[in-house]
């Protein structure tokens, strides 16, 4: 019997090789994230979030309150650049705050709030089901993107903090929802639901 040999492997040797590679690639994956839903179960960052806007919203426990954050894929030949954006937020019918955040050496920093209200805006793009927003003022020019998901996983230095809440996902569907409704037919505009193309063309 031939056996085809590779780097002095033969091809049974390979795939058994192989598929222990993906067995402990799946061990260890499941035991992050087991580890950091422990740490997001004792609400250590979702407190630091908190903590924010309390400090940077006027009347914050008026609001429903979230960490957010946004990411961007940009092409440029074969190169492909992604982008990350962190936001502790507080919302309602009326308006919302946003603060951006930062994660520098590890440690959660933020910036200077600024409010957004509802009479602010031209356009609010979303589609109804999904957790993603784009906000656009009159001029229709992007102030803010979006999104809020009820379980953040410590993954790597890109998504740097453990927190779970999806009371304030489902808050947050609903209050995007409304407001997409609400302005886009003060401004007599439709939205696409295209992410970047925020108003069908009439």
């Amino acid at each position: 019997m031939l056996l085809t040999t590779y780097y002095g492997l033969t091809v049974p040797q390979m795939v058994m090789i192989t598929i222990g590679v993906i067995v402990v690639v799946v061990i260890f994956v499941l035991i992050r994230d087991k580890i950091n839903r422990g740490k997001a179960s004792t609400g250590e960052d979702k407190q630091k979030v908190m903590d924010i806007l309390q400090n940077k919203a006027p009347e914050a426990e008026k609001y429903t309150r979230a960490y957010a954050t946004w990411e961007w894929e940009t092409y440029q030949g074969r190169k492909t650049t992604t982008t990350y954006w962190y936001y502790a937020v507080a919302f309602n019918q009326e308006s919302i705050y946003i603060v951006p955040l930062s994660f520098d050496s590890g440690d959660m920093k933020s910036g200077d709030a600024y409010c957004i209200r509802k009479s602010d805006l031209g356009v609010v793009n979303t589609k109804k089901g999904q957790n993603w927003v784009e906000l656009y003022d009159k001029e229709q020019k992007e102030i803010v993107s979006l999104t809020v998901s009820g379980e953040y996983l410590k993954d790597d230095r890109y998504h740097p903090v453990n927190i779970i809440q999806p009371d304030a996902e489902k808050a947050f569907l609903e209050w995007k929802d409304k407001w997409m409704d609400e302005v886009n037919a003060a401004n007599n505009v439709t939205a696409t639901g295209k992410m970047k193309k925020p108003v069908k063309k009439r």
